[in-house]
């Protein structure tokens, strides 16, 4: 078994994320990990091919995930917490932090999800968002993040994972248009908020690169040649490298959506509603890792009069579609005091009712 050797290589596939996934699949664009070996010893050859297959369905398993983190993310970061503005010259400012989270089910006790390898993907989306009101019942919210290693360079760096060059860019508008009006039910206590209908689109793009060092090992490795026994393996092969990766994501939506408002004692405000998000985008990572392996199994010592195996290139190369058509429910609360208002938000994707949104937000409004 080399699962074990899996799991170590695996995770620095997963972290490039995080410091910055058969063909089958119709969101697989293109997937392939390869790996290239070079022995030490003349005429003694090993066998691979079962590790790279295992790495390449643990990524095809996540990456689209990961794409349709983006996706979700992607449509976050609007302040749907009040009915409408109102008219010009009425606005409001204020920042958000929206995730997009897929394969929730993991942290199901028992769920297959849980069991079969894969990762909860959960993709920020912090943005500055800003609207103002036009002529009653109509307003327009825009939404903005930019983030780029020509405009600040970050000094992190550690052996795993050190940034050469990061972009990031996230933007988005909407119009809204309040089509049935607020309206008291009881007096200072219970209003009923109204309805309000907004169309918009909202685009994501970012790159990465970055470079660090990693060890794995690999367990019950076959080798065959060299004057070794036949149908030999050697239990442990020690890996120590260094890699280089690309990443990539792009997501354009488009998206509708209608929300009613309740508000309680002028302060609460809770509000739900559906939206319909058509949209493309992908998830993609170029990955290339190169370093030298050794070994302390006795026999192969005694035989090749050294601990050195060889040298190992590892390349994976994969990119992934998310969904195109994400329809959403929305509920959400905010709390408002004075000019001051601060609210929350999900929204879950009613396709596999299982993936949703988080949105914390703050926000000033006149």
């Amino acid at each position: 078994m080399i699962s074990q050797g899996v799991k170590n290589i695996y995770i620095p596939l997963v972290l490039l994320f995080f410091v910055a996934c058969a063909i089958t699949n119709p969101y697989i664009v293109f997937a392939s990990t390869s790996i290239e070996f070079t022995s030490t010893v003349p005429g003694l050859s090993y066998s691979f091919t079962d590790f790279a297959a295992q790495v390449q369905s643990k990524s095809d398993l996540n990456g689209p995930f990961l794409a349709d983190g983006f996706a979700l993310a992607n449509i976050t970061g609007y302040p749907n917490s009040a009915a409408t503005i109102g008219s010009f010259p009425h606005f409001e400012v204020g920042i958000a932090t929206g995730a997009g989270c897929t394969n929730m089910e993991y942290f199901q006790e028992g769920s297959e999800a849980s069991e079969n390898g894969s990762f909860p993907m959960i993709i920020p989306n912090p943005v500055l968002h800003f609207g103002f009101g036009i002529l009653g019942g109509l307003d327009v919210i825009g939404k903005i993040f930019m983030f780029d290693s020509r405009m600040y360079e970050l000094t992190f760096e550690n052996d795993l994972a050190t940034p050469e060059e990061y972009r990031f860019l996230s933007l988005g508008g909407r119009v809204r248009y309040n089509i049935v009006p607020r309206f008291t039910i009881v007096p200072i206590l219970f209003s009923f908020g109204g309805i309000t209908i907004a169309a918009g689109a909202d685009g994501m793009i970012g790159k990465i690169k970055v470079h660090g060092e990693y060890e794995t090992y690999f367990e019950n490795v076959p080798v065959s040649g060299g004057g070794l026994p036949a149908d030999y393996t050697i239990e442990r092969v020690d890996f120590t490298g260094s890699y280089n990766a690309k990443i990539n994501w792009k997501v354009i939506s488009g998206t509708v959506n209608a929300l009613a408002y309740l508000e309680f004692f002028t302060i609460f405000t809770f509000y739900a509603g559906f939206g319909i998000t058509l949209g493309t985008g992908f998830f993609s990572i170029h990955f290339e890792g190169t370093g030298n392996c050794t070994t302390t199994d006795a026999i192969y010592q005694a035989i090749a009069g050294t601990n050195d195996v060889g040298t190992l290139t590892f390349i994976s190369n994969n990119k992934y579609q998310s969904h195109p058509f994400i329809p959403t429910f929305i509920v959400g609360t905010e709390i408002g005091i004075f000019f001051i208002n601060a609210h929350a938000e999900t929204m879950v994707n009613l396709y596999n009712g299982k993936d949703v949104t988080a949105l914390l937000g703050i926000r000033f409004q006149i």
